[in-house]
C-alpha cells in the first residue's frame, strides 16, 4: 500500500516525538535535525532505528550519511517501500 508523503512525514514526527519524549514537535519536509530540540547524534540512531522497524526496512549507512532533512527521509523510506 502506498503512502503519501504527508503521511509518512507524520509518521516520523510521531516517531520523533516518542524518542525525544517530548510532544508537538513541528515538522515539515524542510525540517532537519539541528531545528529539533534534543535531537543529536545519539537520538538520530533512535530515530532512524525506529523507523527502519516501524516499516520494516533497513537503510544503509550511506543513505543514512546524505540524509539532509526530513524530506530525503521520506525519500529514502518511499524507496525501501516501493512507493
Amino acid at each position: 500500500m502506498e503512502q503519501s508523503r504527508a503521511a509518512i512525514l507524520e509518521t516520523i514526527q510521531g516517531i520523533v516525538e516518542s524518542v525525544l519524549g517530548v510532544p508537538g514537535v513541528a515538522m515539515t519536509e524542510d525540517t532537519t535535525a539541528q531545528d529539533v530540540d534534543g535531537w543529536d547524534s545519539l537520538t538520530h540512531v533512535q530515530i532512524i532505528v525506529a523507523i527502519e522497524q516501524h516499516y520494516n526496512i533497513r537503510f544503509s549507512f550511506s543513505e543514512v550519511a546524505q540524509l539532509e532533512n526530513a524530506g530525503s527521509l521520506i525519500d529514502a523510506v518511499l524507496r525501501h517501500t516501493g512507493g
